[in-house]
């Protein structure tokens, strides 16, 4: 009896066409899943919007409620409307201390972005001393502002201080760092540019790293200048890290309290009092509760104004894609 032949046996491959698989449609995935997968998505953002509630809006609104009273300690609290913002308007230690909170953000940001952006180019170079001066040069960041505070108010003293010491061994004559109006000033926006250049650094190294290196070879290559590199290959990628630092250093600068407060206490006079450092003084000092919420809402809303302003300039005019999260 003769077995039967396979056609694969003479060599001859038969195509066999491969069976379709369906797509699912994401309509059909979300319905497989229903309404409970749907309500278990949302459930897990009710611990964050706890904590924006409790820790933050609350808080807001308290404190939103609280300038709107006449409410000194000692006396009970009566709704005044917005007396005292009006009377805010009217308090020359207010227009003081935004004229001190303005130019210290002012140069305070400048100054940072300025020395982060060329410490960062350094500190992006591939030098076998560069990882030891990069532990140096972040450690300011890591520190607390009451230890920064304390650490420079000893070495800026006109008595003891480390820096005048080493001004009279050179022959000059020290300098009232902490006691005069423009010297103290300028100790605190020092504090300040010692401690957050840094971060900036950080920033622009984090943003130098996403460079891709055929660009820097291609560029290499065609002997561009370093003002070409750095508009055309550079700043693409260095555009949103220096803009997040522009607008947490701007927010932190004008709401700043600890440095000037540890440093110089705020004077002498006013020379030195921010807008935060007003508040702390209204509260604690004067007892005006609601002329200091008052002060600390008017801190808000200014800050709230530059960085809308700063995002509107600096953003790229892209049109926005809308994500649909499935929510």
């Amino acid at each position: 009896m003769k077995a039967a032949r396979s056609p694969l046996s003479d060599g001859a491959a038969v195509a066999r066409p491969a069976a379709a698989v369906p797509a699912i449609p994401a309509t059909s995935v979300e319905a497989a899943a229903g309404p409970s997968g749907v309500w278990l998505r949302r459930l897990f953002f009710v611990p964050t919007l706890i904590y924006l509630l409790v820790m933050t809006i609350f808080p807001l609104l308290y404190s939103l409620g609280v300038s709107l009273f006449d409410y000194t300690m000692g006396r009970e609290a009566r709704f005044i409307g917005l007396r005292n913002y009006a009377d805010l308007l009217a308090d020359p230690l207010v227009w003081q201390a935004l004229r001190v909170t303005l130019q210290l953000t002012g140069m305070a940001v400048a100054i940072e972005l300025t020395l982060g952006v060329a410490l960062g180019f350094v500190f992006f170079q591939q030098i076998p001393p560069i990882p030891f001066l990069r532990l140096l040069v972040f450690m300011p960041m890591m520190l607390a502002p009451l230890v920064i505070g304390l650490f420079w108010r000893f070495l800026l003293d006109q008595t003891f201080g480390l820096v005048n010491f080493l001004l009279s061994a050179l022959g000059l004559a020290p300098v009232p760092w902490l006691i005069h109006p423009q010297f103290a000033l300028l100790s605190v926006l020092i504090v300040d540019v010692w401690q957050w250049t840094p971060f900036v650094t950080l920033l622009t190294v984090a943003g130098l790293g996403t460079v891709p290196p055929e660009l820097k070879e291609a560029a290499a290559l065609d002997r561009a200048s370093g003002w070409m590199r750095f508009r055309h290959i550079y700043w693409p990628y260095l555009r949103f890290p220096l803009l997040l630092a522009l607008l947490f250093r701007t927010i932190d600068v004008m709401k700043m309290f600890d440095v000037p407060y540890i440093l110089t206490g705020g004077g002498p006079g006013n020379f030195t009092t921010t807008l935060s450092l007003l508040a702390y003084r209204y509260h604690f000092q004067f007892f005006q509760i609601g002329k200091a919420a008052a002060i600390a809402w008017v801190v808000v809303i200014l800050i709230n104004i530059v960085t809308n302003l700063m995002v509107r300039w600096l953003m790229p005019r892209a049109p926005q894609e809308q994500v649909d999260t499935g929510l």
